[in-house]
């Protein structure tokens, strides 16, 4: 009898530390996912000095935009740009964000990855873009 209860134990630690493994992963992997969004997205602004449109979330035709180019890589997540003026030229803020759920204890976390454009210079902010704060 004594030595059943052992072994159950240590199942139940087993099971325990698989699941917070099977987290841990998952958790890396969207915010993987999120991190290449947010540099797709920092590399077409660059490419295109800000002149490419931030487009609507529910927006899956025009590949166009940054919205749809994100659907079309299946990034379904949420997505911010904003622009900064200076005097040399503007700087693009992105924060793309993954909402971690775990509905057995209820918790939602989310996750931020925030990125910034260097400067361009001689560029004016887009007016799909609003002003950062």
């Amino acid at each position: 009898m004594r030595e059943a209860v052992g072994g159950s134990l240590l199942f139940y630690i087993m099971i325990g530390f698989i699941f917070v493994f099977i987290v841990f992963i998952a958790v890396i992997m969207n915010y993987a996912a999120a991190y290449r969004a947010s540099n797709y997205v920092l590399t077409m602004i660059e490419r295109t000095e800000g002149n490419v449109q931030m487009g609507t979330s529910k927006d899956t035709s025009d590949n166009n935009t940054l919205y749809g180019a994100l659907r079309e890589r299946k990034y379904y997540n949420s997505l911010s740009v904003c622009c900064n003026q200076n005097s040399n030229g503007a700087i693009y803020k992105i924060t793309t964000v993954v909402q971690f759920d775990l509905p057995l204890i209820n918790v939602h976390l989310p996750l931020y990855i925030n990125n910034e454009t260097k400067t361009l210079y001689n560029v004016k902010c887009n007016t799909d873009y609003p002003e950062c704060r």
